[in-house]
């Protein structure tokens, strides 16, 4: 284990310290004012980076600091707490999750729908219902988690935090996710594991893209973007011919966004984004890798506009129409039956002398 310069063990670092959390930790803390209020957040310090774990918001993360450096972008909502808007009361065409979206460092896109507001025929038992309604963003980031473990293991050099955040209606679907993010002590990488599991009583679609939202001063004009996922599926009508996807450019006022869908083939895949002057420090990278055969899809996300300048890397299992229309290559989103599960995961390593 090596931590902060020093290449030893527990007993090691109880010589140069009073207290563990003097160095590392795991700490769960309330919010008491501000657009955070009321937030339940677990910060998470391993001695190279710094995670903040959104409780109440599905367990996404809202920050990510790289040896002090923050990595993250954070909408004009800030970190709200979910509960501060109820988004078919204000915003009824179903856009109103945008009122108290974070952005944050991963937003969890999902569990069941991707893609803009849409109404199904009712699949569920109850006359009444007519239809399956669903927004924007979908309903998993905006629904509390229950902590299941959290854990700092000095002997294993390990620290691992572990919820669950439930999806479910009565007379409609019953899904459950259990969340777990891992790590090793002193290094700059963490694991994301994500478990679903039906708890219902029929089948039902799994969909589900992770928003990963990178922004100043990590992200800054001339950042390049390196992918293993060179064939383009499909693309928004606001990509213009003079686009170049692999750099970011420099922020430009009234600018729109561009999505691009990337082709994730089965087997390892990976983005990594590099500037090569982060803060006036020095290099800094940031990969992100998963496997195609879980999340087939690659959405990019890009707007360089004033005051909304955010790169977002999104793997994913559907395409650009989400399931109003899905078009994933790699077929229809898979339907999970009752007492099944799925399993998804993301790898994220940080490197640079800053």
């Amino acid at each position: 284990m090596k931590i902060y310069g020093l290449d030893g063990n527990r007993d090691d670092v109880r010589k140069l310290t009073s207290h563990p959390q003097q160095s590392i930790g795991c700490e769960l803390f309330r919010s008491l004012d501000g657009d955070m209020l009321d937030q339940r957040i677990l910060r998470i310090r391993n001695g190279e980076i710094e995670i903040e774990m959104l409780v109440d918001r599905g367990f996404d993360i809202g920050r990510v600091l790289y040896r002090g450096i923050s990595t993250q972008w954070v909408s004009p909502a800030g970190f709200r707490h979910p509960h501060s808007f109820t988004p078919s009361a204000i915003e009824p065409d179903g856009w109103g999750w945008l009122r108290s979206w974070q952005g944050g460092f991963l937003s969890t896109i999902g569990i069941d729908h991707v893609g803009g507001p849409v109404a199904h025929p009712n699949r569920h038992l109850h006359p009444a219902i007519t239809a399956e309604r669903r927004f924007v963003g979908g309903f998993i980031s905006l629904s509390p988690t229950t902590i299941d473990k959290v854990e700092v293991d000095w002997d294993k050099g390990t620290i691992t935090a572990q919820a669950t955040v439930r999806q479910a209606a009565a007379f409609a679907e019953h899904l459950v996710m259990t969340r777990t993010i891992s790590m090793n002590i002193g290094e700059a990488k963490f694991h994301l594991q994500d478990v679903i599991r039906n708890d219902g009583y029929i089948e039902e679609p799994v969909q589900l893209l992770y928003h990963i939202n990178l922004g100043w001063p990590f992200l800054a004009p001339g950042t390049k973007l390196k992918t293993s996922t060179p064939e383009l599926l499909a693309q928004i009508a606001t990509v213009k011919d003079s686009d170049d996807p692999s750099v970011m450019p420099s922020p430009t006022p009234r600018d729109v966004e561009r999505v691009w869908d990337w082709n994730a083939k089965p087997g390892k895949q990976f983005a990594e984004l590099t500037n090569s002057n982060t803060a006036g420090r020095g290099a800094m990278s940031m990969k992100l890798e998963w496997d195609g055969n879980e999340l087939p899809h690659f959405m990019q996300w890009r707007n360089a506009c004033e005051s909304l300048y955010v790169q977002g890397l999104e793997p994913a299992t559907t395409g650009l129409k989400g399931r109003a229309e899905d078009n994933s290559h790699a077929g229809p989103s898979p339907e999970l039956h009752p007492g099944k599960s799925r399993e998804f995961n993301l790898d994220f390593t940080f490197s640079g002398d800053v």
